[in-house]
């Protein structure tokens, strides 16, 4: 029986992730679902077109995955939650991963982040500075820092598992939003 457009999909992002986005080829997804390069070229038209797909559905899973287990009533407090989730997630990957050096492509993060944690940091910033709890001039800048310190954080992670950039972290993104951190208040 053929494969689903997205089966085909998360054969891709597991190849992708395990081996890199570079070497992973179309062929290389065919072997893994015992089907024919022309079966998955019936649903895209190369590699980009695939992985553009494939990060889109994980990263409406992902994103739901995470909103579930949100339980803070502020903003901050989900964003903070926000970071403690995807950094714990990153963790367990790597942990699982026979190849850690290997794992997580630059490319193909990036464009996790922009469609999961930047549109979900991005909305906790607008909903709290509706509701007062804070000031954000420019949601989607603010939101795109707050990315490029946790992919910081990963890198740290990947380097040292030992190392613990959460709580560093969480007070940078304090201090960005609510231009405070109580802990030096």
């Amino acid at each position: 029986m053929p494969a689903t457009k997205e089966e085909i999909a998360q054969a891709f992002m597991i190849l992708a992730f395990r081996y890199g986005f570079r070497r992973t080829t179309i062929e290389d997804v065919a072997k893994s679902l015992h089907i024919s390069k022309k079966t998955v070229y019936e649903h895209f038209a190369g590699k980009e077109d695939l992985l553009e797909y494939a990060v889109e559905l994980a990263a409406a899973e992902q994103r739901r995955r995470v909103e579930s287990r949100l339980t803070s009533l502020t903003a901050l407090d989900r964003v903070g939650q926000v970071i403690d989730i995807a950094l714990a997630d990153v963790r367990a990957f790597f942990d699982s991963s026979p190849h850690p050096e290997m794992v997580e492509p630059p490319e193909v993060t990036a464009r996790v982040n922009a469609h999961v944690y930047a549109p979900m940091v991005r909305d906790l910033l607008v909903a709290g500075a509706r509701s007062g709890e804070f000031t954000v001039d420019d949601p989607d800048t603010t939101a795109a820092f707050i990315v490029a310190i946790g992919m910081e954080a990963v890198r740290m992670i990947r380097e040292d598992r030992s190392s613990r950039p959460e709580t560093a972290m969480r007070r940078a993104v304090r201090r960005i939003v609510a231009g405070s951190d109580p802990h030096t208040d």
